[in-house]
């Protein structure tokens, strides 16, 4: 799974990296974050088309982070909904239709898991994090779709639009998704988010439905030798916890 992710490098940065013309990102945003959790808000990298233009530009936004599809009742379903598996996109109602034409790149400096810890007997006694970052140095590209929720008529309160990702009377949302873990992740924990290498960024933007065997080529683990790991303090268990001691190591590791 991939459930905190690390957000630091200035808004310029990240648009430069991802070829980004159009950058509408709120101020919060805009901020370094250690410790970003689903139901926050995240940037995400889309593609468009200007009413005046013939050729698709990328787009930099801000959305909440855990889809809310356009049939839902309210954006609670988000919150059990910010990780998709790669394996059933096709299959689940949530997904299906955001993966035909709505895919999205969430930039992350880092991600982390956590390791399950056994003690006497084999109880899991505690749960450990780890960082996990390109062993580069590099922006990550995390593969994501996208949705667009409107409140239905008579909406309460509760749900009336504010907050990270609403866009007018819009809820523009994502999910993050995930696959088998590699043999670096494996040690950790059995998934990890599906990190899109450059080369494949256009053909996962584009607004076009993909192959299959296309897609199965893309949503697979990274190669072995792309991540670094290393534990870190489980401050960054607690979803208030944030700032750049969250990812200092605990020891030198993989």
């Amino acid at each position: 799974m991939c459930g905190r992710f690390v957000a630091t490098r200035p808004i310029t940065d990240v648009a430069a990296a991802f070829g980004v013309r159009d950058v509408e990102v709120p101020a919060e945003l805009m901020a370094p974050r250690w410790n970003v959790a689903p139901t926050d808000g995240v940037t995400a990298v889309t593609t468009w088309l200007p009413e005046d233009e013939t050729e698709p530009r990328r787009r930099l936004t801000d959305y909440r982070w855990g889809l809310v599809p356009p049939w839902a009742r309210d954006p609670s379903v988000g919150v059990r909904a910010f990780n998709a598996r790669a394996e059933t996109l096709s299959e689940r109602p949530s997904f299906r239709a955001a993966l035909k034409a709505r895919r999205c790149l969430i930039p992350a400096d880092a991600f982390y898991e956590w390791q399950r810890v056994p003690g006497e007997g084999g109880k899991i006694v505690r749960r450990q994090p780890w960082c996990f970052e390109a062993a580069d140095g590099d922006l990550l590209a995390l593969a994501g779709l996208w949705e667009a929720w409107a409140p239905k008529t008579g909406a309460t309160p509760e749900i009336a639009p504010s907050g990270a990702g609403w866009h007018g009377d819009w809820l523009l949302s994502c999910t993050v998704i995930t696959t088998d873990a590699n043999a670096s992740v494996a040690p950790v924990h059995e998934r990890m988010p599906v990190i899109l290498q450059q080369a494949d960024w256009s053909s996962w933007l584009s607004r076009e439905q993909l192959d299959p065997r296309e897609l199965d080529a893309m949503l697979k683990p990274a190669p072995e030798d792309f991540l670094k790991s290393y534990a870190v303090s489980t401050a960054v268990n607690s979803g208030r916890a944030d700032g750049p001691e969250l990812m200092a190591p605990l020891r030198a590791s993989s």
